[in-house]
């Protein structure tokens, strides 16, 4: 598995033109946002914060976006009830 992205971040690195740590860098913070992001979507969906704490913590787009999954699955699961 190491080897695997080690290999990863160098072929990155070679394609882009920059230093593997940049690349290394960039993962962090990529990885970082989307763990926030999943954090906080967590918090608002089991009520622990409210819609424009969420809003402004991640933004509107992010927070329609997962209103609207939650929707997807509790009507799935309705119908999946009643069939």
């Amino acid at each position: 598995m190491a080897t695997d992205l080690t290999e990863r971040v160098q072929e990155i690195a070679e394609a882009r033109g920059i230093p593997e740590s940049e690349i290394l860098e960039q993962a962090l913070e990529r990885g970082v946002e989307d763990l926030w992001v999943d954090l906080v979507l967590s918090r608002y969906i089991d009520d622990d914060i409210d819609r424009e704490t969420a809003i402004n913590l991640i933004g509107r787009d992010r927070v329609k976006r997962a209103e609207q999954e939650v929707q997807v699955v509790e009507d799935d699961v309705r119908w999946g009830l009643n069939a």
